[in-house]
């Protein structure tokens, strides 16, 4: 059994991984042509097209993982069908369950090289890519810190600490510099909406620096014209399911200290935590798919098949999620429903074996 373990760990894993590879040349392909239709716009080359796309790899790659998944061992238990080899595993005492089990094990590489890559190195190259895309684009200095998002335009430094839909945000403040990069003013305002070309503030404390003192003013209202536009702010914004399992509880956690809406971020919090096991259901539904005795199915036919499982399984994964939204569903029932009930259903004909 030990050499058996061997020798299925290093076909599953060898087929995932060659498999991810082809799924996210073809996708970094689809993402390169799309984001092609913006150069020109600031300093957007083709060289920084190229760049975004290589750093948002590591993204795609996680996202893909499940459905490589599924058609790294369609592919596996397929060739050792086709070698006859599968035959002579399950005619020497090797049950459907004992194959889903050595399966089980050798899916555990594919697991924790799923949660290194969605943990430790999709957050930091997603958030580079989204920073330099959008400094290209609007050909300003923008970073996300601790407190909210920095940008410039001009002469002065804005901070957004909040950004919400519909092109609001929260808590902005601006700091105003003159030719000497001496500070000439500073503004607050609680509250930003975006309207006609233009941010609408309310509830505005300005400072202004003279040279004779001080001058504080409170405004109910404020126009203010800047280049800043809410696409640009878009471009500085990490989606929730880009971040870290431990930046996402912060965030909820910061979310419901102010009274904001956390069901986006714990759908994405859901979803991290349920797609180990996604990536387990995937490669056991092999084991139902594939006939030991199924010898003359071609390879192609195999991968075609798992990639459409595997497709359907994210379409439906991906629908169950919003249903959250839209009928305020708890995301720990919505989004780990179709996992919960694929590997059931798996368990069940397993077990009748």
């Amino acid at each position: 059994m030990k050499i058996l373990q061997k020798y299925i760990t290093i076909n599953l894993v060898w087929a995932t991984l060659v498999t991810l590879f082809a799924l996210v040349s073809l996708f970094s392909f689809f993402s390169i042509i799309n984001q092609l239709e913006q150069t020109g716009q600031g300093n957007y080359n083709v060289f920084q097209v190229l760049l975004y796309v290589l750093l948002t790899v590591p993204r795609l790659a996680y996202e893909l993982f499940p459905i490589a998944a599924v058609i790294g061992s369609m592919v596996t238990l397929g060739v050792l069908a086709q070698n006859s080899e599968l035959a002579v595993i399950r005619t020497s005492g090797v049950s459907r369950l004992d194959l889903a089990l050595l399966l089980s094990k050798s899916a555990m590489i594919i697991i924790i090289i799923a949660i290194l890559i969605g943990e430790f190195v999709a957050p930091i190259s997603e958030e580079s890519a989204q920073q330099r895309r959008s400094i290209a684009l609007s050909g300003q200095i923008t970073m996300k810190a601790k407190h909210g998002y920095w940008t410039k335009d001009e002469n002065s430094y804005i901070n957004i600490r909040k950004v919400l839909p519909d092109n609001k945000v929260e808590n902005v403040y601006i700091y105003e510099f003159d030719k000497q990069n001496r500070l000439r003013a500073s503004l607050h305002a609680r509250q930003g909406e975006y309207e006609d070309k233009l941010w609408h503030l309310k509830d505005v404390d300005q400072t202004r620096f003279v040279l004779d003192g001080v001058e504080i003013e409170h405004l109910q209202q404020a126009s203010w014209e800047s280049l800043l536009d809410p696409e640009m702010i878009n471009y500085m914004v990490i989606k929730p399911q880009y971040l870290t399992l431990c930046g996402l509880t912060k965030h909820i956690e910061f979310l419901r200290e102010n009274a904001q809406e956390t069901i986006q971020h714990e759908q994405a919090l859901w979803t991290k935590l349920v797609k180990p096991f996604s990536i387990l259901a995937m490669v056991l539904l092999a084991v139902l798919l594939v006939d030991s005795n199924s010898r003359f199915t071609p390879v192609g036919h195999r991968v075609f098949f798992g990639a459409a499982t595997g497709v359907l399984f994210h379409i439906c994964s991906q629908t169950a999620g919003h249903m959250s939204i839209v009928y305020f569903i708890p995301p720990s029932v919505s989004v780990t429903i179709p996992t919960i009930l694929l590997l059931t259903v798996i368990s069940y004909f397993l077990c009748r074996q």
